[in-house]
């Protein structure tokens, strides 16, 4: 019983030391078929899974973003027809309940706009860039070369660019 016990106490941690990240990247791949609190629960369920698997082979947080970007990675195959959510009512419950400044949260609902039109593959990307995560953590959640994620997110990077300025 004690193992199931420290098993459960060690999810629990994990969940709560890691919910924001769990929570963006949630956010990133959203629809109205499925909410971030949806998305949050199937990653939770996926991380339970994978627990007792995690050898330590990579650090904590790249596991995280991997499972993470997985999971949404695979309900967007699965409902290619799905639309993107622009709602950040759930996202902002689940992160954060304090106020944010009103220019805050109209800087990041334009953000979160824009990564919302780009492919699966170059959110989780912009993601972790924007999570300050180096390249190397980038390719190893990702599956590509370090190179590769250099010139993916530099394009990225000029598609978000140019949206940005047709938005303006």
């Amino acid at each position: 019983m004690s193992g199931t016990r420290d098993r459960q106490k060690r999810f629990e941690e994990l969940l709560d030391t890691y919910k924001s990240l769990i929570v963006k990247v949630c956010y990133i791949y959203s629809s109205p078929q499925a909410t971030v609190d949806d998305l949050y629960q199937e990653v939770a369920a996926n991380l339970w899974t994978g627990l007792d698997r995690f050898r330590g082979d990579s650090k904590v947080s790249t596991w995280i973003y991997r499972t993470a970007i997985n999971t949404c990675i695979t309900w967007v195959r699965r409902n290619k027809h799905a639309s993107l959510n622009t709602s950040l009512e759930g996202a902002m419950t689940i992160a954060d309940d304090s106020a944010e400044s009103l220019e805050r949260e109209q800087r990041f609902r334009m953000l979160h706009d824009m990564i919302s039109h780009l492919m699966p593959i170059e959110k989780a990307i912009v993601t972790m860039w924007l999570d300050d995560k180096p390249y190397s953590d980038i390719a190893a959640v990702t599956g590509l070369s370090v190179a590769n994620v250099a010139t993916r997110l530099h394009r990225i990077k000029e598609k978000l660019s140019k949206r940005a300025k047709t938005q303006e």
